[in-house]
């Protein structure tokens, strides 16, 4: 695994220290602001955490080679070295809820209750899609020159739902074009790479599986098959909502959120 030890991570932070700490990870397609809506209404019992992970926004850039394990170590000195704490409840996004899987699943201890938005259990679950052409022709793409501005606006409109308003759009791009060349690498080779199948079992905390009902990246059938994985999970399809179901849809999402952290159901 590449060593980083000095590696410093930027985040946004909303809410009375002194509450239960709550972090998002946010996905490829995003970075610490892409949380907005759900970080305004859950400051308010909760210590909101919301991290640009390496190669993005504040963050420094990822090492050469950087895979899951070097990310997951990053996020645990950033929760109990540079956070202080001793557990959390986290939220993760596509890529965010891929590393989440591997967190939880490693850290038991630290993750109180995992919500897990808009991902999958493995790449390509139940399909034939290969990661390594995956991986390549974006990696190809970004080695072109193509701007993180650029990539960003493909991509945004690319995966959200056909009906999704354009303002929710630019909000989705601007927050991704905080992200850098290094940043936009590193989660391609974490999304190409991602396999929790045989971890999901291990994950012991209360667990909430969600995906938009027009999610063509990773439908809602990814989120049934999470929520089979891990004993006690749920899944919950958000409609009206494509691959950003938080910002596509917040105010469902969001309250959904608020049952599963009050009740761990």
């Amino acid at each position: 695994m590449p060593k980083n030890k000095n590696a410093q991570i930027a985040w946004i932070e909303a809410g009375n220290a002194a509450n239960p700490a709550l972090v998002f990870l946010h996905a490829m397609a995003g970075s610490a602001t892409a949380w907005a809506p759900q970080m305004d209404i859950f400051s308010d019992s909760y210590r909101c955490v919301a991290w640009d992970m390496p190669g993005f926004g504040g963050s420094d850039d990822a090492p050469e080679g950087a895979d899951m394990d070097w990310t997951v170590e990053t996020l645990r000195k950033f929760i109990t070295d540079t956070l202080g704490l001793q557990s959390a409840h986290f939220i993760g996004l596509s890529v965010g809820g891929m590393i989440l899987q591997h967190f939880a699943a490693t850290h038991p201890d630290l993750v109180d209750s995992a919500a897990i938005l808009d991902s999958s259990p493995k790449f390509g679950y139940g399909g034939d899609v290969d990661p390594i052409a995956f991986a390549d022709s974006i990696l190809a793409d970004l080695n072109s020159g193509t701007s993180p501005a650029k990539f960003s606006d493909g991509m945004i409109r690319a995966i959200v739902s056909p009906d999704c308003p354009e303002e929710i759009k630019v909000e989705a791009i601007t927050s991704m074009s905080r992200a850098r060349a290094n940043g936009l690498a590193l989660t391609t080779r974490l999304i190409a790479d991602h396999d929790a199948v045989d971890k999901l079992a291990n994950i012991t905390c209360p667990t909430l599986a969600m995906a938009g009902a027009q999610d063509a990246e990773t439908p809602p059938a990814y989120a049934y098959a999470i929520a089979q994985m891990i004993p006690g999970a749920s899944a919950t399809i958000i409609p009206n909502a494509g691959h950003i179901v938080n910002l596509e849809n917040h105010a469902p999402v969001t309250a959904r959120l608020r049952f599963f952290l009050d009740h761990g159901l």
